[in-house]
C-alpha cells in the first residue's frame, strides 16, 4: 500500500487554534537603565540585531543595481558556499528530508539535489531585490491563458507551495491585472520584514495579518468576488506541517482554512506553482481549477477536503524538493 493510501485511512486530528498576531514591541530606554535581563534584551534589539539588519538592507539595495541574472547568480553562489559550512544542521536536515521525500534517489543524485537546494535558497534570498524584473522578463507561462477570465466569474482561492521563488509567482498574477490578497506571517528579523513589506505592498499586493485577524477580511474579499492567494505548505516552529508525506492528516494548517472558506463562499480553487528552470529563469504553471466535491457521507468531510488539497500540493513538492523552501525543517 502506498504512503498516500495509508495517509487516506488515517483520521484527522486536532483543530486549528485561533490566535492573534502581535508585532514585537521595541524595548524602552528604561529597560537599559534597569539592567539585568531587560538590559540584555534592550541591547540585543537596538544594537546586535541592528548589525544584521544593516547587512540585510545593504545587500538588498546594492543588489538592485545589478542585472537580475547576476543578482540571482551571486545569491546562488552564496547559498552553495554558506549552507554546508555555516548552516550545517539545516544542511543535514535537508539531506535527510530529500532522501525521505525521494527515496528513489541514488547517492549521486542526492548530492546533486542537495547542492541545488543550497543554490535555490541563496538565489531566492538575493532575488528580493529584482522580483519585478524576474516576473516580467524571466518567466514562461503554462496553462495561464484563462486565469483572468475564470477570476472574473466569481471568488477564487489560488493555492500554491513555496517552491523556487514564490514572490515571482504573485507578482505575475498582479501583472495579469488581477487584484490579489494574501496573508503574511512576518519574519522575525526586522530588516526582512521591511524588505518583504516594501516589495509586496509597493507592487500592490493586498496583505492581511495572520491568525484571528485574517478570517473575516478574507471572507469579505471572497464574498465580494475577489481573489485570495494561500500557500498551503507550511513550516511551523521549525517543523514541516504540510504536505503530509504519508503522515496523518490534520486540521491545523492552511489546508483546513482554504477548505472552510471555499465551502462557505463556493470559491473556485486554482492551483499554481512556479519552478526554477535554469538560474534566474522560471516557469509558472496553472493547473486545472476545481471546486470541492459535495460531501460523500464521510464522518469527517473537512478531513476529506484537506486530503484533497494535499493531493494537489504534495506531488508538486515531491517532484522538486530541492527547490522547496521548507525542506530543511524537521519532518519527523
Amino acid at each position: 500500500m502506498s504512503a498516500d493510501n495509508e495517509e487516506g485511512k488515517q483520521p484527522a486530528s486536532g483543530k486549528r487554534k485561533a490566535w492573534t498576531y502581535e508585532p514585537p514591541k521595541a524595548p524602552p530606554i528604561a529597560d537599559f537603565v534597569v539592567g539585568g535581563e531587560r538590559r540584555r534584551v534592550f541591547l540585543r534589539y537596538w544594537l546586535y540585531e541592528n548589525i544584521d539588519n544593516a547587512i540585510d538592507l545593504f545587500f538588498y539595495f546594492a543588489f538592485m543595481l545589478l542585472p537580475a541574472q547576476a543578482c540571482s547568480a551571486i545569491g546562488g553562489w552564496l547559498g552553495r558556499f554558506l549552507a554546508p559550512r555555516f548552516h550545517r544542521s539545516a544542511y543535514a536536515r535537508a539531506a535527510a528530508n530529500l532522501k525521505a521525500i525521494r527515496p528513489d534517489l541514488s547517492d549521486a543524485e542526492l548530492e546533486i539535489r542537495l547542492e541545488r537546494y543550497a543554490d535555490s535558497q541563496g538565489r531566492q534570498m538575493a532575488e528580493y531585490s529584482v522580483v519585478p524584473r524576474l516576473a516580467r522578463h524571466h518567466v514562461r507561462m503554462i496553462g495561464t491563458a484563462s486565469v483572468v477570465e475564470r477570476c472574473a466569474e466569481g471568488p477564487v482561492i489560488f493555492i500554491a507551495p513555496h517552491v523556487s521563488n514564490w514572490e515571482v509567482l504573485w507578482h505575475c498574477l498582479l501583472d495579469m491585472g488581477l487584484a490579489v490578497t494574501m496573508n503574511y506571517d512576518p519574519p522575525k528579523r526586522r530588516s526582512r520584514h521591511y524588505i518583504v513589506n516594501r516589495l509586496r505592498m509597493g507592487a500592490g499586493l493586498g496583505i492581511l495579518k495572520p491568525g484571528r485577524s485574517f478570517a473575516r477580511p478574507a471572507l469579505r474579499i471572497l464574498e465580494n468576488g475577489g481573489n485570495l492567494l494561500m500557500f498551503c505548505d507550511e513550516g511551523f516552529n521549525g517543523r514541516i506541517r504540510a504536505p503530509f508525506f504519508g503522515r496523518p492528516a490534520h486540521l491545523e494548517g492552511n489546508y483546513a482554512v482554504v477548505a472552510r472558506m471555499a465551502r462557505k463562499t463556493d470559491a473556485l480553487i486554482y492551483p499554481l506553482f512556479i519552478t526554477r528552470d535554469n538560474g534566474a529563469n522560471f516557469t509558472l504553471q496553472a493547473l486545472e481549477p476545481f471546486r470541492l466535491a459535495a460531501p460523500a457521507g464521510s464522518e469527517d468531510p473537512l478531513a476529506e477536503d484537506v486530503r484533497t488539497l494535499n493531493a494537489v500540493i504534495e506531488p508538486i513538492v515531491r517532484e522538486r524538493p530541492e527547490q522547496w523552501y521548507f525542506v530543511d525543517n524537521r519532518l519527523l
